[in-house]
Parts: structure tokens; sequence; C-alpha cells
């Protein structure tokens, strides 16, 4: 998908920023006596319906200094393409890593089948505290995303807004952890 293609096809623009003062573990086995290995936290933002120069430093007319800020701190992968332009399939394939044809999700409303490892499960195996902060009801529970979050903040009503998924996820994240930390914030506003 280009991002030159009509805003109702879902692109998703990945930005992982590595938080400051996040969690630091020694690598599992490792000795100690050696530099300890950096576990960085995660923070996953996917925005539902948006062109990759709609937001972020390569945004086209608009100023959008928070995410420029943020994509400043972190890494910002430029060249994040949805494999299925549909929000459910999509997040299937960020959290498993599997194109639709081998996760099975083509719709949304559809379940995520247990067979398939999630990312959250994997970096909590890794030592990782994980949370997710989703706004649409698409991603909801019910469908099989959730595995491997120990926090799934999801809503029962269509969508909710941007402010109040981020009230949620910075009141998490409020709570002082010694681990590092995957955070995924989904925001549905755009799509709108």
């Amino acid at each position: 998908m280009l991002p030159s293609e009509p805003t109702r096809r879902v692109l998703v623009l990945f930005l992982v920023a590595l938080a400051g003062g996040c969690g630091r573990t020694e690598a599992p086995g490792k000795n100690t006596s050696r530099v300890p290995v950096v576990q960085a936290s995660i923070l996953l933002i996917t925005l539902d319906t948006t062109r990759a120069d709609a937001v972020g430093p390569g945004a086209s007319g608009i100023a959008t200094a928070a995410f420029n800020a943020l994509a400043k701190r972190g890494r910002l992968f430029s060249r994040a393409y949805a494999t299925v332009p549909e929000t459910l399939p999509s997040h299937s394939s960020m959290m498993t890593g599997l194109y639709p044809a081998g996760h099975g999700v083509h719709e949304n409303a559809r379940t995520l089948a247990a067979e398939h490892p999630r990312l959250a499960e994997r970096l909590q195996q890794a030592g990782y505290q994980t949370a997710a902060f989703v706004s649409s009801f698409v991603l909801a529970k019910r469908f099989g995303l959730s595995r491997g979050f120990e926090v799934y903040d999801d809503i029962e009503q269509a969508e909710r807004t941007a402010r109040d998924t981020t009230d949620r996820a910075l009141a998490y994240l409020a709570t002082p952890s010694t681990k590092p930390r995957l955070i995924w914030v989904h925001y549905f506003d755009a799509h709108t």
C-alpha cells in the first residue's frame, strides 16, 4: 500500500520510542561482572487509517510537534506498510509477524487463532512488563490480540477518544517498574 492511496486505507505508523529511565536488566545467564545488557522499553503507537505523510517528521502541510519529538527520541520506521487495509487483520500481522494468509484473520470481527505466538507473549517471556490501550472495539480482547499483555485496556463501545486512551496509558506509566516495558497505544480518532 502506498502513502498516496486514499485515507480510508489502513496505514499504520510505527513509532517505537526508547524511553529514558526504562527498566534495565542483565541478560539471562550472563556473567554479572560484564557490562549489563540494556533492554529498552518499547512504545508502539498505531494510528487507524492514517497515511504516512499525515503525521510525524514526514508530514506534508501540517505540524505534528508531539509526533516529531517522539520520533526524534526513539526509532522511526518510515517504511511501515499495512499488510491489509483493515484494522484487526493488520494489527494481527503486527502482533504475530505473519501475513493474513498465515494467521487467518482477513477481516474485522474474526478471532486470531491461539496457535500463533504474539509479540507480547515473547517479550513477556524475555522479562518485559506488557500493557495495551486500544481505542476501538475492533481490537477488543475477544478477538485474540490480548494474549501476552498483562494489562489490556479495551472498550465495549465502538471507540474512545485519543485523550481518554492517552490518559489511561499515562496513569499506567505513573506506576514504577524495574522491568522494561512494552506499551501498545492504539488511536482510532484519525479514522473519521
